[in-house]
């Protein structure tokens, strides 16, 4: 193929389908079902001779990388389709259900995870990875193995074993697929892989590819890779150098990158949750390093237009103005799988949980908003799930308790905040014990420095850092039912204590005005009030602080995340009706938004709330969700109204921040004529999906909110 301007465009329907089974002609690897009984004969086996875990597992992931089905297509300009064996994640599940058996309390877990219903949920998070790309693309494959195999030579350690055995395995799939790319003519490609299993990436093409297989490997193994790393500072050497030598025009360079980022849509089809490449920021001596490249990902990234990839800037002082417009742009069209980042108090914030300030240009954001140190850190973000709108709900569950001042109920609130805290980071604990003997990850931890000098993969912590983040979410539920009980029960006192007890436990049957006037008339969270604002500093510095101070088994601590992504439905239809006139099974309040309907002072009033915490207590992310109609960001001033909204509430403290540029007449159509708005894109919690795939509820609940921005 030529790499020539426009080329993409036409191409782009083959390659946004080559994924698709029926299209892998020619193939080359086992019928799957005999690939998965192989995996499972061979873990059987080995596990009957009391091999070392991690031996066996090394040993699946080979397997499934010498015999797995691949293809190649004659037009493409990359190869990494291929066939995902079900077996070694079903391995996974069953030892994850397993193991706890043998080594936990049998009161203290539930299949593969622990849960208080609606009130939290415990489990090991083997998602929210990022490996040390530095290392992926400045070593390769021969230097990482090598690397292995000279530690195994000087003491052998099960886990560099393992290591030794996976990258031998990445080896041969490299070989697998130049060998089928040169079957096909594509000789090129067929290169280009083979340069790869001799040494490290030499040009822009080759980088690339060495990326796209290991992110293949890294999910066959088994851990979710939820950062491509920081994409223009790991590509930029290669792209000027094939500039400089003649091999590439920046032209061709864009053209290559959307034929690249493509891919990641092909191979979900907008139905995972969206594969993250980070731009922009300072590198190690304070310079920004957003260059020609940058703006070139950022120019495919339009027009590619697609929900999957999704991207991340990080926003200082020195980020150009131009860039910024740039990016504005793509979320008025539509593309607005785009995350702001604010360095500046990123770097404030790992500074506070302990991080080393040589490490702070690695940051990135991991899976949806939550930060972590590349090739440094084990953040397990979602390690544990909080509801605070529960804890609400638990008060009023105690018989005898009848407070006599909004002072004690709080009080009660947060002590049983506290006492729920603690004992779901201690079932946290107890699951992050058994990581090692659950999933192993040989090639996620041979990129590591830290885990190849200490002998420990990732799963027994062997990284520089080992974190584990609790998703708080609901904190505008939470925050707005403590207010309704000051105001209706203790301020104006038009309900007593007693009674709104028996009308929460009865679903506000028959209590219609006293529900209305709990949920527009009492404070509210997101409005500017200091009442209740005052409320949720409380709940979230008590939290932070709770969590920040207790220590992991990994060696390291808790962070706090104030998110919820989408379980505010999960959690909503586990708590009962709240104070603020939400009914039961309703959905919480998402991320640090206002309760829907409830933002009466608009964006001005949501920032000045979220603005007055401290965003630095949140070592495992929050972010701000913005939903505009599109005349308020129209033309050029629109344009630069988006780039103030950014350095604005980043310049009040906030951590990070992302958009919808939404009108509610244009989704009520969408809901009748989906076939007109097939990439109609929503920026959901984290990620991105097509209007018309959600369900009606999720619609409908985005209808009311983009109704309350007109």
């Amino acid at each position: 193929m030529q790499l020539v301007y426009g080329i993409y465009e036409k191409i782009k329907d083959q390659l946004d389908t080559q994924y698709n089974r029926e299209n892998w002609v020619p193939f080359d690897g086992l019928d799957d079902l005999a690939l998965d009984k192989k995996i499972r004969d061979i873990y059987e086996s080995m596990k009957e001779q009391n091999v070392p875990f991690p031996v066996i597992k090394a040993t699946l992931v080979a397997y499934a990388l010498e015999n797995c089905r691949i293809h190649v297509s004659n037009f493409d300009l990359f190869a990494n389709i291929c066939h995902h064996p079900k077996e070694i994640i079903k391995i996974r599940n069953e030892r994850a259900c397993q193991v706890p058996k043998i080594k936990m309390d049998p009161s203290h877990f539930q299949d593969d995870r622990s849960i208080v219903e609606g009130l939290y949920f415990a489990h090991v998070d083997f998602s929210h990875t990022t490996p040390d790309w530095d290392n992926i693309l400045t070593l390769g494959i021969p230097g990482l193995l090598a690397r292995a195999e000279d530690k195994l030579a000087k003491e052998y350690s099960p886990f560099i074993h393992s290591v030794v055995i996976v990258y031998k395995a990445f080896l041969t799939f490299a070989n697998r697929f130049a060998a089928v790319a040169e079957s096909i003519g594509n000789s090129k490609l067929s290169e280009d892989l083979f340069a790869l299993t001799l040494n490290g990436p030499k040009t822009l093409r080759q980088a690339l590819e060495l990326g796209l297989l290991y992110r293949e490997i890294q999910e066959i193994e088994g851990e979710p890779l939820r950062s491509m790393g920081i994409f223009d500072r790991q590509y930029k050497s290669f792209y000027e150098n094939d500039i400089a030598k003649g091999r590439l025009t920046s032209l061709e360079a864009e053209e290559l990158l959307c034929i690249y980022f493509s891919r990641f849509h092909a191979e979900s089809q907008g139905k995972l949750m969206g594969t993250p490449f980070c731009f922009g920021g300072l590198d190690k001596n304070g310079e920004d390093i957003c260059c020609q490249l940058t703006t070139l990902s950022w120019n495919a990234f339009k027009r590619v237009g697609k929900v999957d990839p999704k991207f991340s800037i990080r926003v200082n002082n020195q980020t150009p103005d131009s860039l910024l417009n740039q990016i504005a742009e793509c979320i008025k069209s539509n593309k607005n799988a785009v995350l702001f980042a604010n360095e500046e108090l990123a770097k404030k914030m790992f500074l506070r949980h302990g991080k080393e300030p040589e490490d702070l240009a690695n940051f990135v954001p991991v899976g949806c908003y939550e930060p972590a140190i590349m090739g440094k850190e084990l953040s397990c973000t979602m390690a544990g799930w909080y509801n605070f709108a529960k804890v609400v709900e638990l008060v009023f569950l105690e018989d005898d308790f009848l407070p006599q001042n909004f002072e004690e109920f709080f009080a009660r609130y947060l002590t049983l905040m506290k006492i729920s805290l603690a004992e779901m980071m201690s079932r946290v604990n107890e699951w992050e014990l058994l990581w090692n003997e659950i999933n192993p990850a040989p090639l996620l931890s041979g990129t590591m420095d830290e885990c190849i000098a200490s002998l420990l993969d990732v799963s027994s912590y062997g990284t520089k850092y080992s974190t584990s983040g609790i998703m708080c979410a609901g904190i505008g539920t939470a925050t707005d039912s403590l207010a309704a009980v000051q105001d209706l029960v203790f301020n104006r006192k038009i309900v007593t204590y007693s009674n709104l007890k028996e009308i929460l436990k009865n679903n506000w049957q028959d209590a219609e005005s006293l529900r209305l006037e709990a949920k527009y008339r009492s404070p509210k969270w997101g409005q500017g009030d200091h009442i209740a604002d005052g409320i949720a500093q409380k709940i979230v510095d008590t939290c932070g602080k709770i969590i920040s101070q207790t220590p992991n088994v990994k060696g390291g601590f808790f962070q706090m995340g104030l998110w919820s992504i989408d379980k505010i439905v999960y959690f909503g239809l586990r708590t009962g009706a709240t104070p603020n006139g939400r009914l039961a099974e309703e959905v919480i309040s998402k991320n640090v938004s206002s309760t829907i309907g409830c933002d009466n002072r608009g964006l001005s009033g949501l920032i000045a709330s979220v603005t007055k915490l401290d965003h630095t207590l949140f070592g495992n992310g929050t972010v701000l969700d913005v939903m505009l109609p599109h005349k308020t960001v129209a033309g050029k001033e629109g344009t630069s109204f988006l780039i103030n909204i950014v350095r604005g509430f980043f310049a009040q403290g906030g951590l990070f921040i992302h958009f919808n540029i939404l009108d509610a007449n244009e989704l009520k159509d969408a809901q009748k004529n989906p076939q007109n708005y097939q990439n109609l894109q929503i920026r959901l919690c984290g990620w991105n999906v097509r209007f018309i795939d959600l369900d009606a509820s999720m619609q409908d609940c985005l209808i009311r909110e983009a109704e309350g921005r007109r």
